[in-house]
């Protein structure tokens, strides 16, 4: 079943899936809007254009979640409203994935938006994502001619390489530069990891995605030789095992240099019982996997007493 199969259903059932509940305010939507992980993340090469081919598995969960305030406004166009620093609100993913829509299917609602930030910035989590992805599906709701969900996850694509994901949002495994996606919700059993308890830290620090990939360019130069045997042997790299060895993360040991808290944060999730930790895209959040739901509920309490928020989790 792929994507768009699996966004019929459903619909079909009438479900609300994690990460995306939504209720009206009266005199407008409110939709709650979840995160994912990278449950495992290697980047496999780069192409000509500079852009990175990765193979990663993404997650969703629903917290931490960002709040988007949706009102239908006289006139045409979006206006948001954003009180959390760094946030452009003229430029970014909402009226990017807005402008797209109106140019593909000529529906241009008057809207205000207000986004009430949960999802750290920076941390790895796809906020901005989820975001687009959010109000891509409110407006294809209320169009005249709604695009395909097929039509939908290309024009997402356009807006960022993982916002056809969480019009998906259900495990999967993604290829290329994030964009071809296969749900794998079976990984998570086949990998050994259904049912863990995951502990997710969202420290304070942000990184930067596009230093994140320069710093890994700086420290692992390719020659086209190298290049092409990376991407060889990452086609079928979570074939034949059900190792958490492949629980991993190119990105660690560039951010891990400039950010060494992140190391030590990460080494106390294993300190602490979890049988495996990683960071989560670029970082700077990282998580940890327990299979004893009380040696997970123990730690996450140890890292509330630091500047550390914790979210606990089942996969």
């Amino acid at each position: 079943m792929n994507c768009a199969d699996k966004q019929r259903a459903a619909r079909g059932r009438g479900a609300m899936k994690a990460g995306t509940i939504s209720g009206n305010t009266g005199i407008g939507t409110e939709l709650r809007v979840g995160c994912k992980i990278n449950l495992t993340l290697r980047i496999t090469g780069v192409r000509p254009n500079g852009w990175h081919e990765l193979d990663t598995v993404f997650v969703p969960l629903p917290e931490p979640h960002d709040t988007l305030r949706l009102v239908p406004d006289e006139g045409s166009g979006l206006t948001l409203r954003c009180d959390t620093p760094g946030i452009d609100c003229a430029d970014n993913t909402l009226t990017k994935a807005y402008r797209l829509f109106a140019e593909a299917t000529g529906f241009r609602p008057g809207v205000e938006a207000r986004l009430v930030k949960g999802i750290p910035h920076g941390a790895g989590l796809g906020g901005g994502s989820a975001d687009a992805a959010a109000l891509l599906g409110w407006l294809n709701g209320r169009a005249p001619d709604p695009l395909s969900p097929d039509t939908l996850a290309s024009l997402a694509a356009r807006v960022g390489a993982d916002v056809p994901f969480f019009l998906c949002n259900v495990p999967c495994r993604a290829t290329g530069i994030g964009d071809r996606l296969v749900p794998c919700p079976e990984w998570l059993a086949e990998a050994g990891v259904a049912g863990a308890g995951l502990v997710l830290l969202c420290p304070g620090e942000h990184v930067s995605t596009p230093w994140a990939y320069a710093a890994w360019d700086r420290n692992n130069p390719l020659t086209e030789e190298r290049n092409g045997a990376i991407s060889h042997a990452s086609q079928n790299p979570f074939g034949g095992t059900s190792s958490i060895r492949w629980l991993e993360n190119s990105f660690e040991p560039s951010v891990f240099e400039a950010f060494p808290r992140l190391r030590r944060l990460r080494e106390r999730l294993l300190r602490e019982g979890a049988f495996a930790a990683v960071m989560s895209g670029s970082g700077s959040s990282l998580f940890g996997l327990f299979r004893d739901a009380d040696v997970a509920l123990r730690a996450a309490e140890g890292f509330r007493e630091e500047d550390v928020a914790v979210y606990g989790h089942a996969l």
